[in-house]
């Protein structure tokens, strides 16, 4: 066999570090339990916790739900993916080099199928994918993975204030637009726009034909829009294809563009932070390594979890009406999810595989077969939410959201913890691995 097949083969199952699966394992979740608000709702119901679903009023369990999501969970676990994801990426570039291959060549078949499986998990399943996010980030993750850990921890904390500084423009500019909306939507035409949604409201859940180009236009292309959601609601719970293909679309372009110029700045902090503790032997078993995972978990949760609680508090204090909350909300949100998911990741790489074997091997074996399980979500909410399905999108609200985030999870733990229990690797990890050595991985 030749040096690169010896090499650049998959990782064995005895080289993994079972802290960074159980890791995957657990944000998967996490994920799971942020984005089924986007699969069974409306877009703008997802982002805006101040709007209600139509004929549903929120009960207390949905409030106590809703923040323990935002203070647990809001961009923390899919930050703890990203970090993990940025880790991967750069354990297959430094095995190539100490091979003496390019990085480049596997690295980029491997971000193209990613990008390839992302469009069309996007397109056809679900609008919130990161997959294709993460396929484009990753190229950059593949520049900086020569670097030093100093260099590499320098960008991280350089991209991550970008982010911040990003984040806090935004909210300010909300807050000024919701403080003093009379320069930027004049009386008049705000009034003529909520006769025409009322309107065009009515007329979506009467209508049973193609009524998705309509009601976007109505509504301005306004996804906050009365009409929209409407018309949002209707297309995904009733079909036809045609109109729940438009909007899905829609909102995937939309929430690619914001991932892209706002997230992404997040995310690929969150990747660096990957590639340094793969350089800086963070993860390690050497019990310098476990002392530091242990410090970085103890300061982590002591800074980051008061502020992650004041963040959904802002809406508490404020009320959801308030022009302030959403700007501090939002601003909140993101430190938190700067500094949490680092605590997450040392917590759980260090005591993760301190849990006993019937949690730990199906929480390791869920996060081998990250790539199966993240998009199994996808395919199984979208099947309970879609007109094809059960169709009850728009139809629940938080607390029901998560039961069913906690249920499709369990499913899905098992069918890992089952189907690895007979093969080496999950089907589309298979897949993905197949095209990264450009051979048969078995």
């Amino acid at each position: 066999m030749t040096l690169e097949a010896k090499t650049l083969a998959p990782i064995g199952t005895t080289e993994r570090i079972r802290g960074v699966d159980i890791a995957r394992g657990i944000a998967l979740l996490g994920i799971l339990l942020v984005n089924v608000r986007f699969f069974f709702a409306p877009l703008a119901f997802a982002i805006d916790p101040s709007i209600e679903l139509p004929g549903i009023k929120p009960t207390q369990s949905d409030l106590v739900a809703w923040s323990l999501v935002e203070i647990f969970c809001s961009f923390k676990f899919i930050s703890l993916f990203s970090i993990l994801f940025g880790f991967g990426l750069a354990m297959q570039a430094e095995r190539a080099r100490a091979a003496g291959q390019s990085a480049w060549g596997p690295g980029l078949r491997r971000l193209a199928v990613l990008l390839a499986i992302g469009l069309v998990h996007g397109l056809f399943v679900w609008y919130g994918d990161i997959l294709t996010l993460y396929a484009l980030l990753g190229v950059v993750v593949l520049a900086c993975a020569r670097l030093s850990p100093r260099a590499v921890l320098i960008a991280a904390v350089v991209v991550g204030s970008i982010s911040l500084l990003a984040s806090m423009s935004t909210s300010v500019m909300q807050w000024v637009i919701a403080s003093f909306p009379e320069p930027f939507d004049p009386p008049e035409l705000t009034a003529e726009i909520a006769k025409r949604e009322a309107i065009r409201t009515a007329e979506v859940f009467s209508d049973a034909g193609p009524r998705g180009w309509r009601a976007m236009v109505d509504s301005n292309f306004n996804v906050r829009a009365d009409s929209w959601m409407a018309g949002e609601i209707a297309a995904m719970r009733d079909g036809p294809f045609l109109d729940a293909q438009l909007f899905r679309t829609a909102n995937f372009a939309m929430s690619y563009l914001a991932a892209l110029f706002g997230y992404g700045w997040h995310a690929l902090s969150m990747m660096l932070l990957g590639v340094y503790a793969l350089k800086s032997g963070l993860f390690g078993g050497s019990s310098e390594a476990s002392l530091r995972r242990r410090n970085i978990a103890r300061i982590g949760f002591a800074l980051g979890f008061p502020i992650a609680i004041i963040a959904p508090a802002a809406f508490w204090i404020g009320g959801f009406e308030s022009a302030l909350a959403p700007a501090v909300h939002t601003v909140l949100l993101e430190i938190g999810a700067l500094i949490l998911p680092i605590a997450y990741a040392s917590l759980i790489v260090e005591w993760g595989p301190r849990l006993p074997a019937m949690l730990a091997t199906p929480l390791e074996r869920t996060g081998r077969m990250s790539l199966t399980v993240y998009l199994g979500e996808s395919l199984v909410c979208t099947a309970l939410a879609s007109w094809w399905g059960f169709a009850l999108f728009g139809t629940m609200s938080d607390a029901q959201f998560t039961w069913i985030a906690l249920a499709v999870w369990a499913g899905l733990v098992l069918f890992a913890t089952l189907w690895l229990g007979r093969f080496r690797s999950g089907p589309l990890e298979w897949l993905w691995r197949l095209a990264t050595y450009a051979r048969n991985p078995a």
